[in-house]
């Protein structure tokens, strides 16, 4: 099971513990039982209560609080401890993981298993670890019953073992039901980031706003009927939990007497038991639905991991950050590489190359091409984002691969056309706040943005705005080659002047290594050599 799994990974005196803790609470629930019957059978024969039985009784029932208590507080200190572990394992592998590989998974599985699953789990757990303490008082309310009459107790523990078993076999069968509903619930996410990411484009488009609105009610639909189906399904389960107990409690009472001699003197003695387990049944079989959620949402978990481990770099023992070898390195060369784009089903959408091109040094190098020629593509095979399904990566001849791949990215800093706009220099806390305004004067943002308590005081920017925030950030960092993909696209013509008039000279001027997409055919002259993709194919142009 994937909550054993989950607590398995835990510290093993802490699961001692609680385990101990938990079956000491269970055994105070027995003797209060036992006490309970005890005190009963004193009064049916006209006995008075003893206060040494009433003493024992009050101190048995503060063990069995303070002891159920403590066992409820440690095991639900233990399980967030484990779903905190979990988190930080699955994020610290998402960060490391290749872009392909968290690019084929998509946001919504990721966003969906990281954040709504965990959360989930951070929630229910602690019922089930409840519900797991009601089960440990029903073995040991059964461990009483076998004192009592040990015919009953097999009986009665026959008749739990029936019932488990068909209990167990149909829950198991509905957990994987919901794996249905979590890839509808992906979809949906997936299908609702289109209302942000493209609100431009809807609200200019009638058309197209009803027909993504149409087909997002569509797959709600879709969701509904599905969680209604596995909802039905649960319904019945639990409506056959609740008959278990009422038949539980009705084998003590009519068929015991009947078929088993000697059985009458100690009837209301178990009876008591059953009332008693009553409440612990009903607490184990309230969470059962919870309990094939959290299944169903720690196998999808585990399953990210295993795929996020498909797509990790292999662990060299050392930072990438110290002391990398190619941060003094003369030329950056991609030879007959290519690159394929391949989807779900393996077949091939797009393919770039064979590449074979070269970055020097100190140099500008400007690239042009069409939309769909290849060049989002060759700059991130370029800064090893990507890897060539065949042909190198080299710097200075030395093969860019597993091994030294973070170590060759530590000299890239790079605006990608999607970028995204960190609120702070992460990696970077100790900066100076007075570069930092520096450079917001330079980017002549004073007047829109400031830098306080070590963030940006606002995002909220044209997009011209954002990507000159953005350079900010690239600047700060200090890398040996900058990658700009259609950067001065969104900057007015003054600002656009400012990037290939001023910033690019001098970015060479300090010894960078600068390549830039762009169409801006006036400012060809403001680089080294210009380079054209077409059809995932560089051809060279000369020097501009």
């Amino acid at each position: 099971m994937n909550i054993l799994r989950l607590i398995r990974g835990g510290p093993p005196a802490s699961r001692r513990f609680i385990f101990v803790i938990t079956g000491l609470s269970g055994l105070g629930n027995a003797g209060l039982v036992g006490l309970i019957n005890q005190a009963a059978e004193q009064s049916l024969l006209g006995q008075e209560i003893s206060l040494q039985l009433l003493i024992v009784y009050l101190l048995t029932l503060a063990f069995f609080l303070v002891s159920n208590r403590t066992s409820l507080q440690h095991a639900n200190r233990f399980v967030q401890a484990r779903l905190e572990a979990t988190r930080r394992r699955v994020v610290s592998k998402i960060r490391k993981v290749d872009l392909r590989t968290l690019e084929r998974m998509g946001e919504g599985d990721v966003y969906l298993t990281v954040a709504q699953e965990t959360d989930h789990l951070s929630q229910t757990l602690p019922l089930i670890i409840g519900a797991a303490q009601s089960a440990v008082l029903l073995l040991s309310l059964l461990a009483y019953v076998a004192v009592l009459s040990l015919v009953s107790f097999a009986v009665v523990t026959a008749f739990l073992a029936l019932g488990i078993m068909v209990f167990l076999n149909r829950q198991k069968a509905l957990t994987g039901y919901l794996t249905e509903v979590h890839v509808h619930e992906a979809g949906l996410i997936d299908n609702l980031s289109h209302f942000t990411l493209g609100f431009q484009e809807i609200r200019l488009n009638a058309d197209k706003n009803d027909a993504l609105f149409a087909h997002f009610s569509e797959r709600t639909g879709e969701l509904k009927e599905v969680v209604l189906r596995d909802g039905a399904r649960w319904v019945t389960l639990l409506q056959f939990s609740n008959a278990f107990i009422l038949l539980l409690v009705g084998v003590v009472v009519f068929v015991l007497p009947i078929f088993f001699g000697g059985y009458t003197d100690t009837i209301y003695k178990i009876m008591a038991v059953s009332v008693f387990a009553v409440g612990p049944m009903a607490a184990v079989t309230s969470v059962i639905r919870l309990i094939g959620r959290a299944e169903a949402g720690l196998g999808h978990v585990f399953d990210l991991e295993r795929r996020l481990d498909e797509g990790l770099p292999a662990k060299t023992g050392k930072s990438p950050r110290e002391n990398s070898p190619f941060r003094s390195f003369s030329s950056i060369e991609l030879t007959k590489a290519t690159f394929r784009y391949v989807d779900s089903e393996g077949m091939i959408t797009f393919t770039a190359g064979p590449l074979n091109f070269s970055l020097n040094r100190g140099e500008i190098v400007f690239m042009t091409g069409g939309n769909g020629s290849g060049k989002s593509t060759v700059l991130k095979m370029l800064c090893g984002l990507y890897v060539p399904d065949s042909g190198l990566l080299t710097c200075d001849g030395v093969e860019i691969r597993k091994e030294n791949r973070q170590e060759f990215r530590e000299i890239f800093s790079a605006i990608f056309t999607d970028f995204h706009l960190f609120d702070r220099p992460f990696g970077l806390e100790h900066v100076e706040q007075e570069e930092v305004e520096r450079l917001i004067e330079r980017m002549e943002l004073s007047d829109k943005v400031g830098f306080e308590k070590g963030r940006f005081t606002t995002r909220d920017l044209s997009t011209g705005q954002r990507k000159r925030l953005a350079m900010i950030l690239c600047m700060l960092e200090d890398r040996e080659v900058y990658i700009f993909d259609e950067w001065a696209a969104d900057q007015d013509s003054h600002f656009r002047d400012v990037f290939y008039r001023e910033m690019l000279p001098d970015f060479k001027a300090r010894g960078k290594t600068v390549l830039a997409v762009t169409h801006d055919d006036r400012y060809w002259d403001c680089c080294d050599r210009r380079v054209s993709l077409d059809l995932g194919t560089i051809v060279p142009t000369g020097a501009a």
